[in-house]
């Protein structure tokens, strides 16, 4: 039987469609991010706020985001890890079954999480062999959502980069502007010398004030968020007045930022934020962390930095990972205000602290060769434009890690894992301190090292249970589609099945619901023509609500359509992002854009003439996060994911 209208694939690819049988081919974002709200370590569940898009058989990352506890002491102390308790933990699991929101891990959980300290749980897109065919990149870590940051991908043969990764920026978030305007009520004077390690936001007096903290893996105290304190490996922000942010710090430590001779007291700059290698990075502490953010530099005319993003994490596991000469990019990002006439520059007021870099895992042998870098990105520049004033600079962000499997650093990856440089005064606006730190120092190096071990349990807790009756699962294609067809030998207590498709392996979309009639021999047909390699499968619901999955089909088609996809540019964007299709003839796209959440939120419509299409998308008052775009055209369908910063 044929339903009359069979259901929208869902439109949150997110990435592209296969090539050829042999080989997926990905790129964009791939992996689907959950906020962890419950674990129960008893029955092995993990419960998220919204488990849309989640199902049996597909693999996880856990991971607890944050957590640590800091000495709050109103002293140097401040900032420095009194406990790591959970943070930083880690493992890959399988789903088993879903109920709800609540997740039945397939295997046992090996660590403990606190879901009250920012714990996420990540899809981890899995294959026999995978080609990496553009850029991969993570959706950035969001505080709000407490996802993101993260890119992991597994292949039980191969992992082949034909393009790079980069999670560049992508961690923990730098320290956010404040401007302490005078005219607001904020000033400052020799009688009054802001020296504290903490001050609230917004501050309770007129003098007390300071740039705010960057994020790291300790939570913000109350009415603490600002001033010079480090938070763990956040870098901590510059002391009024126009003092420089401190570097974020990651597996090192990032550097204080500079000082300022304006007429206050002004020699509290941002304090870096620690390094964690005393915390991770090694088999017997398996831990790993997001880089840790600046902090941003004191402003009070409206000029300022604020911190450079931390770098995100990279985890690559396969037995073999095939690549000549490309680039996986875990930087810190530097300290970056659009609204200057040199972004990285403030001009007049304290500059932010570079973010540190963040963490590559490599879990397998490189063939060929790879360059990876997890650098610490450079404090932000100063200048005072106005008079021989000289505000402070900011201090480097941390060196992040690279960790790989064996028992030595192969010789095939070309590593980089330095800290970043101290930003300086302007040479063109003061002669008087023209080219100095003014004190700002640089993040130190972070380190790239062998014995890798990834943290996966072989305790098998549940079983992703099969179709009961099911004879078989089959499927063909046609020139109207993909027929799939199913026999059953017992249909007692079945209440209906659903038809799911995936074109990644990893997440499944319901593309049909079919109640039980009383027939033992059904088939569907998915009308949609989607080039390169479909997986399909069944899922059974019992009448006491019990749910069971067949095995899975792939289908591959190879379709010649009109239309092709050449190029998103830039990705990510920040005002337009350039559209390039080629078309063999003269035809109509449409061209739709959805948030992360599946919503809508513009459509464009054009004609195109034959040859190569550039079409511009505004997106400068998007909001930051991720973006998808579905291209359809009278025989070419195509979803593409990009960034807006």
């Amino acid at each position: 039987m044929k339903p009359a209208k069979p259901l929208k694939l869902c439109l949150l690819i997110l990435f592209c469609i296969a090539l050829n049988a042999s080989s997926q081919s990905i790129s964009g974002i791939v992996n689907s991010y959950y906020h962890v709200t419950a674990i129960n370590t008893a029955s092995n569940t993990v419960t998220v706020s919204n488990s849309s898009g989640l199902t049996a058989k597909t693999r996880v990352l856990l991971i607890q985001m944050k957590g640590a506890t800091i000495n709050s002491s109103a002293s140097s102390s401040y900032g420095n890890i009194t406990a790591i308790n959970n943070a930083g933990n880690y493992e890959m699991n399988t789903i088993c079954s879903v109920s709800g929101n609540d997740l039945v891990l397939q295997f046992q959980m090996l660590n403990s999480y606190t879901p009250a300290d920012t714990v996420q749980l990540l899809t981890v897109p899995s294959y026999n062999d995978v080609t990496i065919t553009d850029s991969i990149k993570s959706s950035p870590w969001s505080p709000s959502t407490a996802t993101g940051g993260i890119v992991a991908i597994e292949a039980s043969n191969s992992i082949t980069l034909n393009s790079g990764i980069d999670v560049s920026g992508q961690g923990f978030n730098g320290g956010s502007l404040f401007n302490y305007s005078s005219a607001a009520g904020y000033n400052c004077d020799l009688f009054h010398t802001t020296n504290a390690y903490f001050y609230p936001s917004p501050p309770t007096d007129a003098y007390n004030n300071g740039g705010t903290k960057g994020e790291g893996i300790a939570d913000y105290i109350a009415n603490e968020q600002c001033a010079k304190g480090k938070l763990a490996n956040g870098g901590g922000g510059g002391n009024n007045q126009n003092t420089g942010g401190g570097g974020g710090g990651n597996y090192a430590s990032g550097g204080v930022g500079g000082t300022s001779n304006v007429s206050c007291y002004a020699s509290s700059p941002g304090i870096g934020g620690i390094g964690l290698s005393a915390y991770g990075y090694s088999v017997a502490n398996n831990r790993i962390f997001l880089g840790g953010g600046g902090g941003s530099g004191h402003e009070n005319n409206g000029v300022g930095l604020p911190g450079g993003n931390g770098g995100g994490i990279v985890l690559l596991s396969a037995p073999n990972i095939v690549t000549s000469g490309m680039s996986i990019l875990a930087n810190g990002g530097r300290p970056y205000n659009a609204a200057l006439t040199d972004p990285y520059q403030a001009s007049g007021d304290g500059a932010g602290g570079g973010g540190a870099g963040g963490t590559v895992i490599i879990n397998g042998t490189i063939s060929g060769t790879l360059n990876i870098s997890a650098n610490g990105a450079d404090g932000g520049n100063a200048s005072y434009p106005f008079s021989a004033k000289c505000t402070g600079p900011g201090g480097g962000g941390g060196g992040g890690a690279i960790w790989v499997t064996g028992s030595s650093f192969p010789a095939a990856i070309t590593s980089s894992v330095t800290g970043g440089q101290n930003g300086v005064q302007s040479p063109a606006n003061s002669a008087t301190c023209g080219g100095y730190s003014s004190g700002a120092a640089a993040g130190s190096n972070g380190n790239a090292q062998p014995n890798y071990v990834l943290p996966v349990s072989t305790t098998q807790v549940c079983t992703p249970l099969p179709i009961p009756g099911l004879r078989y699962f089959t499927g063909r294609l046609t020139n109207d589609g993909a027929i799939l067809s199913w026999v059953m030998n017992n249909i007692n207590e079945v209440y209906s099945y659903q038809l799911q498709s995936s074109v990644d392996h990893n997440s499944y979309n319901a593309i049909a619901t079919i109640k039980n009639s009383g027939e033992l021999n059904l088939s569907y047909t998915d009308s949609k023509m989607i080039e390169g390699t479909v997986y399909y499968r069944l899922m059974m619901t019992k009448t006491d609500g019990s749910v069971y999955y067949s095995e899975i089909v792939p289908l591959t088609r190879n379709i010649n359509g009109s239309i092709q996809f050449i190029s998103l540019r830039p990705n990510p964007a920040v005002d337009n992002l350039a559209i390039v299709l080629y078309s063999k003839k003269i035809s109509h796209a449409d061209i739709l854009v959805y948030n992360s959440y599946g919503q809508k939120i513009s459509v464009l419509s054009n004609q195109l003439a034959v040859g190569y299409n550039k079409i511009n998308l505004p997106v400068s008052s998007f909001s930051s996060g991720a973006y998808y775009l579905k291209i359809t055209g009278s025989d070419f369908s195509s979803v593409k994911s990009f960034i807006k910063r």
